[in-house]
């Protein structure tokens, strides 16, 4: 991965979501048909060449996987494509983790259009949104090795 480039993506993927929202990232697998799952941040991790991403263990990105994925992660003005092969999965609970090898990085932009993806509370200040903050700050601990088992998934 380019130095430049992995820099920028390390910093977009760093923040996780907080009780104002956060941004959303689009998993497109590869396989026939494709399916797609829209993330937080708090659902992937790329640690050297090794891309992780929890999904729910029913979403169709987990059946329908393929050999590969792309993940479309907004920065800025651009978004970055994170292509990953020899892709598996492996459900944990209401989780499953979907890992690959990292193949490539590439911007990607169209101007004069900026790809904004975020997603907010649908209601402000419920106690339900500080649930998912914490979820998806466990999650990215699994996702690290840093806790055995996936969180549960928000009541």
């Amino acid at each position: 991965m380019t130095d430049h480039l992995s820099q920028f993506l390390q910093a977009a993927l760093e923040p996780l979501p907080d009780a104002t929202g956060g941004v959303a990232i689009v998993l497109a697998t590869s396989a026939d048909p494709p399916a797609l799952a829209v993330l937080s941040t708090g659902d992937v991790l790329i640690q050297d060449d090794v891309v992780r991403v929890g999904v729910h263990a029913s979403s169709s990105t987990v059946r329908h996987l393929g050999g590969s994925f792309t993940l479309l992660v907004p920065l800025g003005e651009m978004a970055v494509r994170v292509e990953a092969v020899v892709v598996r999965s492996q459900v944990q609970g209401d989780l499953a983790l979907i890992e690959g090898r990292l193949s490539a990085l590439r911007p990607t932009a169209e101007p004069p259009w900026l790809l904004e993806m975020t997603f907010r509370p649908a209601i402000p200040d419920l106690p339900q949104t500080s649930a998912h903050v914490a979820y998806w700050q466990s999650v990215r601990l699994w996702l690290a090795g840093e806790l055995p088992t996936p969180p549960s998934l928000p009541g």
